[in-house]
């Protein structure tokens, strides 16, 4: 049991340490450059903290160096008495002249907050990028907002939605896919919320306030969210057939897009699940369409009991999954508006998330540490390399706007003194700068403190070392 978890615990190290690893650098470079750019002095660039395990000395007198602990990195520039920034205000009333002109603290105010800014900008920019680049090299993924089902006695029926309808705005912001519409939703449960949508070529507008529902994911961590109980339009079409599964005994090939089940129009995938998982293993007549001439296929469903640690349900599968919309290619230019557009609608999912945890609108189970991070990223590289990317862009958004967080010994922290400087005509004073470290300090440690007990609870580490001992 120890043995299998520790193999495990590899499966999901390796992958957070290459993604932290990377956005650490892509930060860090960012200050590094602007830095250069303003005529700084580095003294030291690492990626983590701690011991040095390796190092070397470049040409400009900059130490580049990986430390043992990998949670995070730090530009030292020439001036400061730490990685945090902090000024060595006694050092620096020493300096020759030479040496104030390399110094970072005697920099102009709207250099320093250049160089300060550049890390999160560098954060942002890498997940556009490299979001841009997926979208001309894989193609993007969108679902059209189309209603596909609408389930019975759901917020969305009440409201009078309809199969067919396309949602064209909500609160007067457009709609353009279907991942936008979920967004809103999602986030503003027991809200009421105005929707423009075109039914049948005329514009309408709905009125829907979205249920607050429960419901635990795989790991049984529980999350609250908004539903209005409606899908998206996808046709039943066969992405995959599993070996020796019903479905493939049957003849079932890839692609065939099913029409009917014992007589029934089947006109989403959604809708075909529900109609196997009521079969209860009873042999089922299915109408399909394959290469332009309709068929017909009998198969019975097989049980399934789905367990996890939370709940046992019983499930009836064939043993299909569906397919996917085929991605679409982008040109340079639509790949850096769509990439940019997406990257704005993840922070703005973010920021609403976090201020529902700060009013109280939401609980505080969703705040991750380090742990669920690994955890994500050996889930996300068991899927697949672009699963992987997609999460790194993800965390590198977060990564940056966190930064910009107005608390002291972060980013944000220094671009704060920096506006109080702009006001004041002058510096904070070196004591009000420390005592203001300290308290970002203990804030962010508490924080991350806990977070990461978050993690040890909702994944169960501290379930799991009980168990050995009991």
């Amino acid at each position: 049991m120890v043995l299998d978890f520790i193999t495990g615990l590899g499966g999901y190290l390796l992958p957070f340490l290459v993604v932290l690893t990377v956005l650490v650098f892509v930060h860090e470079m960012g200050h590094y450059l602007v830095a250069r750019w303003n005529g700084v002095r580095i003294e030291v660039f690492s990626i983590g903290f701690g011991p040095e395990i390796k190092g070397w000395n470049d040409s400009l007198g900059t130490r580049w160096k990986i430390c043992w602990i990998p949670f995070g990195g730090y530009v030292k520039v020439f001036g400061d008495s730490d990685g945090a920034s902090r000024p060595d205000g006694e050092a620096l009333r020493e300096l020759s002249d030479d040496e104030r002109a390399v110094s970072f603290h005697h920099k102009r105010l709207g250099q320093r907050a250049a160089i300060v800014a550049a890390g999160p900008i560098a954060n942002f920019v890498y997940a556009i990028v490299v979001l841009a680049a997926m979208y001309m090299a894989f193609g993007q993924r969108v679902t059209p907002a189309e209603i596909g089902r609408v389930i019975e006695n759901g917020a969305g029926q009440l409201a009078g939605f309809r199969e067919g309808d396309i949602v064209l705005s909500i609160d007067g912001d457009d709609i353009h896919r279907f991942e936008q519409f979920e967004q809103t939703v999602f986030l503003n449960a027991e809200r009421p919320l105005s929707f423009q949508i075109r039914r049948a070529g005329r514009e309408l507008t709905l009125n829907a306030t979205p249920k607050l529902v429960e419901k635990a994911d795989r790991q049984g961590i529980k999350h609250k969210f908004g539903d209005l109980g409606v899908w998206p339009a996808n046709p039943a079409i066969v992405g995959k057939v599993f070996e020796d599964s019903p479905a493939a005994l049957a003849g079932f090939k890839v692609g065939d897009r099913i029409l009917a089940i014992d007589g029934e129009v089947v006109d989403n995938f959604e809708r075909l699940q529900d109609t196997v998982a009521a079969s209860k293993g009873r042999r089922m007549a299915v109408a399909v369409l394959r290469d332009g001439a309709e068929m017909r296929l009998h198969a019975a469903a097989r049980r399934d009991v789905a367990a996890d640690e939370t709940d046992n349900s019983e499930r009836w599968l064939i043993g299909i999954l569906r397919a996917q919309r085929a991605p679409v290619r982008l040109g340079p230019g639509d790949a850096v508006i769509q990439a940019t557009g997406t990257s704005y609608d993840m922070l703005v999912q973010t920021l609403a998330y976090v201020g529902q945890m700060i009013s109280g609108q939401r609980g505080t189970e969703d705040l991750g540490g380090p742990i669920r991070i690994a955890h994500a990223s050996g889930q996300a590289a068991q899927v697949g390399v672009e699963q992987l990317i997609m999460l790194s862009i993800l965390l590198s958004l977060n990564l940056g706007m966190i930064n910009l967080f107005p608390i002291p010994i972060l980013d944000g922290g220094h671009l704060l003194f920096y506006g109080f400087e702009a006001i004041l005509r002058r510096p904070l004073t070196e004591r009000v700068q420390e005592f203001a470290f300290r308290i970002g300090l203990a804030l962010v440690l508490s924080l991350t403190v806990f977070a990461t007990w978050n993690d040890l609870i909702n994944l169960r580490v501290v379930e799991f070392f009980a168990g050995l001992f009991s």
